[in-house]
């Protein structure tokens, strides 16, 4: 590989490291809250890695030539969904059990949530893949640096979002990375004219991005108020 290929690879390991670390800090957000709600914390943890690794290879069964055509408007539309998905994920279960439905609705649905973002998540790695396809060797490297990102959201999880930030907090900022990613990749391809990148979606990108990062700034409050309101119910 020249030292050209490897430089112009260099930006897409790191989106690739992000968004791993994005999608398993959502699962183990999702797995967390479970395990409050529904006891169990073996059993949650063990079915919710288990259905997310099943859920990524759905994914990517389902990249067809339609989506990888496109693969940066694909992946900007991916990180739009991802970073609303995620920032309403654990506060949507939360709502769920406020309106005291049986707990098997509760677990049906965080399942859902589960399986949907390990699909999103599996539709990445092949469009991060097909973005750079000429390069020598692209795939092994993004499969690779995808299982170290999602190693270091496991550790990162473990011993600073989960004590240092919450579970709300924690979700907000890992949707603005997911919404970060999808704003900056299109910078990084514009030098090749063949890729196709929608500014439209680019601008929706900063919006969500923006909205995100208020309310990150304001969390506290937001979810103080949020738990008041769940002791009050």
């Amino acid at each position: 590989m020249t030292q050209q290929s490897q430089s112009v690879s260099l930006p897409l390991l790191g989106f690739t490291f992000m968004l791993a670390f994005c999608s398993m800090v959502y699962e183990l957000l999702l797995g967390q809250t479970l395990s409050a709600f529904l006891g169990n914390t073996v059993l949650r943890y063990s079915v919710t890695i288990g259905l997310y690794m099943f859920s990524m290879g759905i994914g990517a069964f389902l990249a067809n030539e339609r989506i990888l055509a496109n693969p940066v408007r694909s992946l900007q539309f991916l990180e739009i969904a991802l970073a609303i998905l995620g920032s309403v994920s654990v506060p949507l279960v939360f709502f769920i059990d406020l309106i005291d439905v049986p707990a098997l609705v509760l677990s049906v649905a965080a399942h859902l949530l589960i399986i949907v973002i390990g699909v999103l998540t599996g539709l990445e790695i092949p469009l991060l893949i097909e973005v750079r396809s000429e390069v020598k060797n692209v795939a092994s490297r993004i499969l690779g640096v995808d299982y170290i990102g999602a190693f270091v959201g496991t550790v990162a999880f473990a011993l600073w979002f989960y004590p240092k930030l919450g579970i709300f907090a924690t979700a907000i900022f890992t949707a603005s990375v997911n919404a970060l990613v999808g704003l900056l990749l299109p910078f990084y391809v514009k030098r090749y004219p063949d890729i196709v990148v929608s500014h439209r979606l680019l601008f929706v990108q900063a919006i969500i991005l923006l909205m995100l990062l208020l309310v990150f700034w304001n969390y506290s409050m937001i979810e103080e108020a949020g738990i008041e309101r769940y002791i009050g119910q």
